[in-house]
C-alpha cells in the first residue's frame, strides 16, 4: 500500500473544517477520504471501514473526540488504528490526554499545511511498518505452529497389543515449552522380538533446537532402516557412537543431545541401555516398589568424537514398568522455586494403576498443576514402558 492508497476518515462537525483538511488531502494525493460530523458517526464509520488513519476534532456535540478515543480504546482499535488530533485547543491538558488515550500525534487549529503534510505521512509511514511487523509475524507463528504440528507427529502413538507373544504396553509423550522443542522421544521395533527405547534432550530451546532433535531423530531411524539393524540395535552403545560421532562433525553451534537408548527384548525381559549424560530411567517392580536403573554413564552426544559409550543391562519380568523422562519433568518448579523433583516423578511411577489409559499425559498435567500457571520451564518428555503380566509370558 502507498501513502496515496491510503483511506482517511475526517471528523470535524464544522463542515468548513472538514471541507479544508478533505482538500489538502487531495492535494497531497490521496482519494479515499471519508468524512464525519460527529463522534458517533465517527465510530459507525470506523465499524464498516478499514481506515489507515483518523483526523479527529476534539470539541465536537454528542460525542466529542475524546469519547471517540476512550471507546477505541476500549474496543482495542486504537492499536491498529493510528488518530491524530486537529484541534483549536491549544492547551497543553487535552494534548496529554489524548496521547494517554492513546492518539498518535495532535496539530492545533489553525493547521500550517507543510507541518500537516509532515504529521500525516510520518504516521501512515509509521502504520505502514506496524502492518509489516504484525503481518510477519503472524507469518511466523503460522509457520511454527506447523513446525509444532511437524514435530509432534513424530510422536510415535501409544502402542498396546502383543509382541512375539508377550503383551506390551508403550506411552509417549511430548511436550515442548515453546512452538517447538529440542526434546525427543521415539519407539520402533526391530525384528519380531525387539524394541528399541529413545528419548533425549538437546540443549537448548526453540528452532534452532528442534532442528537438531529432528536431525538426531532422522539418524536413528535411518540406523533402524539399515540392513544389520538388529545386530547394530543389540548393543545400544554402538549405535549411541555412530551417531555421536555424526553429531559432533559439523556441530558449529556446540549444542548437545543427552539420551537413553534402549533396547528391549520382549521374549526374555532382557534389557540393554546406554546412557549418554541423561539421567538413569526408573523401574517399578510388579509390587509397585521403584527403583533406578544405574550402570556406566557417557557425555551427551554431539560432545567428544569417538567415545567409546558403555551399555548396561536389566531383566524385565512381567508385570514391571520402565519410565524415562527428560528434565522437563524433574526441573519443573512452582512460584517458590521448589522443584517438581525426581522423587515426584517415582511417586507417580509408584503408583500407577493397571489399565490406566495415557498415563504420562496425567502425569504432565500434575506438572503443569505444580508449575500454577507459571510459563513452561522447559520441554517435556517421557517414555513408558509396561511388560504386561498374562498368559504366554515368561
Amino acid at each position: 500500500m502507498t501513502d496515496q492508497n491510503a483511506a482517511i476518515l475526517v471528523v470535524d462537525d464544522v463542515a468548513e473544517n472538514r471541507d479544508l483538511l478533505m482538500r489538502r488531502l487531495k492535494r497531497l494525493g490521496f482519494s479515499r477520504i471519508d468524512e464525519a460530523a460527529n463522534g458517533h458517526e465517527a465510530l459507525a464509520a470506523i465499524a464498516q471501514t478499514p481506515y489507515d488513519l483518523v483526523l479527529l476534532d476534539i470539541m465536537m456535540p454528542e460525542l466529542d473526540g475524546f469519547g471517540v478515543l476512550d471507546q477505541l480504546r476500549a474496543d482495542g482499535r486504537i492499536n491498529e488504528l493510528p488518530v491524530i488530533v486537529v484541534s483549536a485547543l491549544n492547551e497543553i491538558d487535552p494534548v496529554v490526554r489524548c496521547i494517554e488515550l492513546g492518539a498518535d500525534d495532535f496539530i492545533f487549529k489553525p493547521f500550517n499545511p507543510t507541518l500537516l503534510r509532515a504529521r500525516v505521512l510520518a504516521t501512515l509511514e509509521k502504520k505502514a511498518l506496524r502492518d509489516r511487523t504484525r503481518d510477519e509475524l503472524m507469518r511466523k507463528h503460522i509457520e511454527l505452529a506447523e513446525a509444532r504440528t511437524l514435530q509432534l507427529s513424530l510422536v510415535p502413538p501409544a502402542f498396546a497389543g502383543t509382541v512375539a507373544g508377550r503383551g506390551l504396553s508403550i506411552d509417549a509423550l511430548l511436550e515442548p515449552a515453546k512452538e517447538v522443542g529440542g526434546d525427543l522421544v521415539d519407539y520402533f521395533p526391530i525384528g519380531d522380538t525387539r524394541m528399541v527405547l529413545v528419548i533425549g534432550d538437546v540443549s537448548d530451546k526453540g528452532a534452532a533446537a528442534a532442528l537438531m532433535m529432528a536431525r538426531t531423530h532422522a539418524m536413528f531411524r535411518a540406523l533402524a532402516a539399515r540392513p544389520d539393524a538388529a545386530e547394530l540395535f543389540d548393543d545400544p552403545a554402538r549405535a549411541a557412537g555412530l551417531v555421536n560421532d555424526a553429531l559432533v562433525r559439523g556441530n558449529t553451534s556446540c549444542m548437545f543431545v543427552t539420551l537413553l537408548l534402549a533396547t528391549l527384548d520382549v521374549t526374555s525381559g532382557d534389557l540393554a541401555f546406554v546412557r549418554a549424560g541423561h539421567v538413569p530411567p526408573y523401574r517399578r517392580a510388579a509390587d509397585g516398589a521403584v527403583s533406578r536403573l544405574g550402570g556406566p554413564g557417557g557425555p551427551a552426544l554431539g560432545v567428544a568424537e569417538d567415545f567409546p559409550y558403555r551399555a548396561a543391562s536389566a531383566t524385565l519380568a512381567a508385570g514391571e514398568r520402565l519410565l524415562v523422562v527428560t528434565d522437563g519433568l524433574t526441573e519443573a518448579h512452582d512460584h517458590d522455586g521448589v522443584l517438581f523433583s525426581e522423587e515426584r516423578v517415582g511417586d507417580f511411577l509408584a503408583g500407577l494403576s493397571d489399565g490406566e489409559a495415557r498415563p504420562l499425559h496425567r502425569l504432565a498435567a500434575e506438572v503443569r498443576a505444580f508449575e500454577a500457571g507459571l510459563p513452561a520451564f522447559d520441554d517435556m518428555a517421557a517414555l513408558l514402558l509396561t511388560l504386561e503380566p498374562g498368559a504366554g509370558q515368561g
